[in-house]
């Protein structure tokens, strides 16, 4: 297994920077030595240590890996928790417990990139407090101080950290690409989409004002809501690095019940706010863990960092509202058939083989006779989607998204505050979604839709048959059946006939030549003349096919 291509062309479309040739060799470094050598093996880069095809790590070493490859690598790690399709169980709960807090950045770099983004005169609207209430590798979070008293907090992202990750991305798709040209089985895990996925997701990160009109959006939907309250945004203090917000005096989740919270009251709308927006709002917040959850005073819910932002149409809402109303029922072979509906195939999938895992997980996580409430439903829905992508039924990131953020509602809830039961919280918000699916206006306005898509077929049925048919009489009918295959794969299909083209030629010509010695004809040295021929032949023949087999990158 050899790469051996231009440095031009090494690093995947970058133009052979040397920013970026130094960082593939930095970033194969850290694999090798954590045992991640396998998606590196075989790049022949001047001055990077040879890496065996093997994967020799654990889930521990594969975080030290990422958080040492830094920013780009923790966030697609945080991305690969919520993909329980693409990876096993201990990588999943491995990459959740990864941390992207790094040594803190002096003020001086601070004070440039305000200065880039608001203006020279920033002092005039806002004092800062120079030590950071958070450092994170994307951004750095000071307290601040409006003209009339006001406290806030500045989001600053941190200079040239887009360019890294930039970089960064670019090696991943290029070492996407090496993987599915070495190891084709793996298109299975779908890494161009979840690459896809990942990009889309850091870009809008690296950009502050995505994150501040996430904000308002969440204000609007909690606007008439006390229960739950969202930093209020300053706009004349935002640009695409920074971001100016209001500050939310409380203490974290965890801490809560130390404060002296009622926990029972904290749960209760912790568990609200997070099934309103999976179930009501089609808007969540993707990375509800406790960092992110304040309790204000008289126990209000305040929420933190809105980069990361989930949607799910209304479809989607009913039709995960379907699993769970099967599920509450026991009706394992209706979630199986949802499971195969939603998913994404990319070939024929046997379905007898999801039904199957589904009864298989269904009494691993729920024993016979048990309530549904005392089970957990999170770790549930989460393998059932790995068990469907191992069939080739990939569950589109909508859903993984949702079914994480449903996983860490849970789990939070469940460690933080026993005093709710968040299976009994969810049971309502399926009741009203199943009653108004059921509603009659619903029935209605899904009928009517049904009719006049049948009124449709129906009208264009007569003329589309005749028309077959007309071509079936006059023999016009013609099936096209087209197959694609990767280019990489076809390529090294023509090198290998090429290959055996040049060493059938190189014998034949070794076998006339050998046989024209029996023919009477002109000799020179001792050899006739033709048999000179076809040996000189026989040797470019042989010379060639040795040269395509250590050399495959010099022949197309």
């Amino acid at each position: 297994m050899q790469i051996v291509r231009p440095v031009v062309s090494t690093v995947g479309g970058v133009g052979g920077r040397f920013r970026d040739l130094a960082r593939l060799q930095a970033v194969s470094r850290i694999l090798i030595r954590h045992g991640l050598g396998i998606l590196v093996a075989g790049i022949d880069l001047p001055g990077l240590p040879k890496a065996e095809a093997t994967l020799s790590t654990t889930p521990e070493r594969a975080v030290k890996a990422i958080e040492e490859l830094g920013p780009t690598y923790v966030k697609l790690g945080q991305v690969l928790s919520t993909r329980p399709d693409v990876l096993p169980a201990a990588y999943i709960t491995a990459f959740e417990q990864l941390q992207d807090d790094v040594a803190q950045l002096p003020f001086d770099h601070i004070r440039e990139v305000l200065a880039k983004s608001l203006g020279d005169d920033w002092r005039d609207h806002i004092d800062i407090d120079e030590t950071p209430l958070a450092t994170a590798s994307i951004a750095q979070v000071h307290r601040g101080t409006l003209n009339d008293g006001t406290l806030v907090v500045l989001k600053v992202q941190r200079p040239g950290i887009s360019k890294t990750i930039r970089a960064d991305l670019n090696l991943l798709h290029f070492l996407a690409r090496r993987i599915l040209a070495e190891y084709p089985e793996a298109r299975s895990f779908d890494l161009e989409n979840v690459l896809r996925e990942f990009e889309r997701s850091i870009t809008s990160e690296l950009d502050f004002n995505v994150e501040a009109d996430n904000m308002r959006k969440f204000q609007a939907n909690f606007q008439d809501d006390p229960r739950v309250r969202i930093p209020r945004v300053y706009p004349d203090l935002c640009a695409r690095k920074v971001l100016c917000m209001e500050f939310l005096q409380g203490v974290r989740m965890r801490d809560a019940r130390a404060n002296g919270s009622d926990m029972a009251v904290v749960g209760d709308r912790y568990l609200t706010v997070a099934y309103d927006m999976l179930f009501v709002h089609g808007l969540f917040h993707g990375d509800l863990h406790p960092g992110n959850v304040l309790v204000l005073e008289d126990d209000v819910i305040g929420l933190l960092d809105f980069g990361m932002v989930g949607r799910l149409s209304k479809e989607m809402r009913n039709n995960v509202v379907s699993i769970m109303f099967a599920l509450q029922r026991g009706a394992f072979r209706t979630i199986a058939r949802l499971f195969y509906e939603i998913a994404i195939k990319d070939e024929r999938v046997d379905y007898k083989r999801i039904e199957s895992d589904t009864i298989e997980v269904m009494d691993k996580h729920w024993s016979a006779g048990a309530s549904v409430k005392d089970m957990a439903l999170g770790p549930f829905v989460m393998e059932l989607a790995a068990r469907a992508g191992h069939h080739g039924a990939r569950v589109p990131a909508a859903y993984t998204m949702f079914f994480k953020a449903i996983v860490t509602s849970e789990g939070l809830a469940k460690t933080l505050i026993d005093e709710v039961d968040p299976i009994s919280a969810i049971k309502p918000y399926f009741e009203k979604m199943i009653t108004e699916q059921l509603s009659k206006e619903n029935l209605q306005s899904e009928a009517f839709y049904l009719a006049l898509t049948l009124s449709s077929l129906l009208n264009r049925l007569p003329v589309t048959v005749s028309q077959i048919l007309d071509d079936v009489d006059a023999q016009r009918l013609q099936i096209t059946v087209n197959q694609t295959a990767d280019p990489l794969i076809i390529s090294a299909a023509n090198h290998r006939v090429n290959q055996g083209i040049c060493a059938a030629l190189a014998i034949t010509s070794l076998i006339c030549g050998t046989l024209v010695l029996l023919t009477p004809q002109a000799w020179v040295v001792g050899v006739p003349i033709l048999s000179l021929g076809f040996y000189g032949g026989a040797a470019v023949f042989t010379v060639l096919t040795f040269w395509m087999a250590v050399r495959p990158d010099w022949f197309p």
